[in-house]
């Protein structure tokens, strides 16, 4: 069944407050996910006003202690900002705060500045950040799938603990998911090696999801595909038309990946429409392999509808894909 999370981007003007309202709002709604960035600077616009974001990590956690069943989830939470071993502590705290809601959802990170504003060491090659991180994913599964007393030691080229007795387990067996961010050619292959969930940018394309999975290398246990979606539904086509052009127009615009090149394109590649539209198109994804949509709300309204007419209907989209 398809699962639609949403992702609260935490701009300068928006209070810890008002992210929390929203995460309660989509806890109360139905939305399977909640979504932060992981930035300690904002890349968007002004890096340094006195606004800028929040640390990602706090303001899940207190997300985490005002929701009673949504899962949390970063795009992405960057493995190099917190010590990896004390990185699987906090998770694991976080997974019993929320009763086993976490996602660990992890990208290799790569706005320079950032990293050199608060002195957190980069590593310049994108390949070498990609065997960081995998060391990374290594040591969390070996922490939280063998706890205390048993002592841990692993020796990598970035990574190291030794005779670390890890407390506490998790509550989610045999750890949270481990869900993978990018598109380069070593991240999809950690993800297929190591991953339970892979969420692409350029590459979440049901065409592309679909070929990869009919490879040979794609892996038989159970791998979430997450979609970088645009879900726009009102009660009719007519309705929502006026939202999806300057949505269209905004894309183009401000996307810092290559928009569609018009308008009906864009409408092809999104999930936008009457409910019946999204629901079949939501259907059409699924059957190539995507099982959860992030979607950035523009609005308080656009959310509320979607909550209202599409949620309720997810649960017969396999088999509406069935017979499309």
């Amino acid at each position: 069944m398809a699962e639609i999370g949403v992702y609260i981007n935490p701009l300068a003007s928006t209070t810890a407050q008002e992210i929390l309202e929203q995460a309660r709002t989509a806890d109360r709604q139905g939305f399977a996910s909640v979504w932060l960035g992981d930035h300690l600077i904002d890349y968007r616009g002004e890096p340094y006003v006195a606004e800028g974001p929040l640390e990602a990590f706090t303001l899940m956690t207190a997300i985490g202690a005002v929701t009673s069943r949504i899962r949390l989830a970063w795009g992405m939470l960057n493995p190099s900002f917190r010590n990896p071993a004390v990185l699987a502590k906090m998770l694991a705290t976080l997974d019993h705060i929320t009763e086993g809601r976490v996602i660990c959802s992890l990208g290799a990170g790569w706005l320079m500045p950032e990293y050199v504003a608060y002195d957190v060491p980069f590593i310049e090659d994108h390949d070498e950040r990609i065997a960081h991180e995998r060391e990374v994913v290594e040591l969390l599964k070996l922490l939280w799938t063998q706890p205390a007393p048993e002592p841990v030691t692993y020796e990598g080229e970035y990574v190291r603990v030794r005779d670390l007795q890890f407390n506490p387990a998790p509550v989610q067996r045999p750890h949270p998911p481990i869900w993978i961010g990018g598109d380069s050619d070593a991240t999809v292959q950690l993800a297929l090696d190591l991953g339970d969930g892979w969420v692409p940018l350029m590459r979440g394309q049901p065409d592309i999801v679909r070929e990869l999975r009919a490879q040979p290398s794609w892996p038989e246990r159970p791998m979430s595909v997450v979609r970088l979606t645009r879900l726009l539904v009102a009660e009719t086509f007519d309705d929502v038309l006026p939202e999806a052009q300057e949505a269209y127009e905004i894309v183009r615009n401000t996307a810092t990946l290559q928009p569609p090149p018009t308008f009906e394109e864009f409408l092809a590649s999104e999930v936008i429409g009457a409910p019946e539209d999204c629901l079949q198109r939501l259907a059409e994804m699924e059957d190539a392999g995507i099982d959860h949509h992030l979607i950035t709300f523009e609005s308080a309204d656009q959310q509320e509808r979607a909550a209202r007419l599409v949620l309720p209907h997810l649960a017969g989209t396999a088999v509406q894909a069935g017979s499309a």
